[in-house]
């Protein structure tokens, strides 16, 4: 098998790739992700779309309850980052002074506070448009 190649159901990224599983459903994660590709410089960033059977056939330990719920990354050792720590892991192997910003994670309280605003746009995201705004809801007429 060669470098760029994996097994089927094996659980993890193509080697040197970080496999991002994305709600390729939702108009709000969509975007996110290309928001995600246009600031990547690594080249390591793998998109997979969570509706795609093969793709939860690849990662066979994921539930899909779970990958619904929030971002999952997953590096080529099988290692998985959830949510907010997924982006942060994103952020991590960027190239010069973009990967500097995963640092932030380890000043007191932002792995904290990053993680709960995470959460707290996830629960909504249906809701929201490709900006994260959420979306009004229409006005019956009388």
């Amino acid at each position: 098998m060669s470098a760029g190649e994996r097994a089927t159901g094996d659980g993890k990224a193509t080697a040197g790739k970080l496999a991002i599983l994305y709600d390729g459903s939702c108009e709000m994660c969509r975007a996110s992700l290309d928001g995600i590709l246009q600031f990547d410089n690594s080249g390591a960033i793998e998109p997979l779309d969570l509706h795609r059977e093969e793709v939860r056939a690849q990662f066979p330990g994921l539930k899909l309850e779970n990958l619904l719920e929030e971002l999952h990354a997953v590096d080529e050792s099988g290692r998985v980052y959830r949510g907010a720590r997924a982006i942060n892991e994103i952020l991590r192997r960027q190239r010069g002074l973009r990967g500097y910003l995963a640092y932030l994670w380890y000043l007191p309280p932002y792995a904290w506070l990053a993680d709960r605003q995470y959460k707290r746009i996830a629960a909504s995201r249906y809701a929201r448009d490709a900006r994260g705004k959420l979306k009004t809801p229409a006005v019956p007429e009388h």
